[in-house]
């Protein structure tokens, strides 16, 4: 694969801000042809940004804190 188009790719990964996002970036490596070792690396990189990605839409309901009254 070209470099450019190695990083373009991960740069956009990066970039991305939601599920709609990530999936067209699928959608390109899936097209792209590549080293299995560069699409192994970019798959995991594509993984751990939804992770990410799920990881800020969880929300941790927290109780106030008791005044001192």
């Amino acid at each position: 694969m070209d470099a450019r188009a190695y990083f373009d790719i991960t740069d956009a990964i990066a970039a991305a801000d939601n599920a709609d996002a990530l999936a067209a970036i699928e959608n390109r490596i899936r097209v792209t042809e590549m080293h299995p070792l560069e699409r192994r690396v970019i798959e995991r990189v594509l993984r751990s940004r939804a992770d990410m990605l799920r990881v800020g839409e969880i929300v941790v309901h927290r109780p106030p804190p008791q005044r001192a009254d």
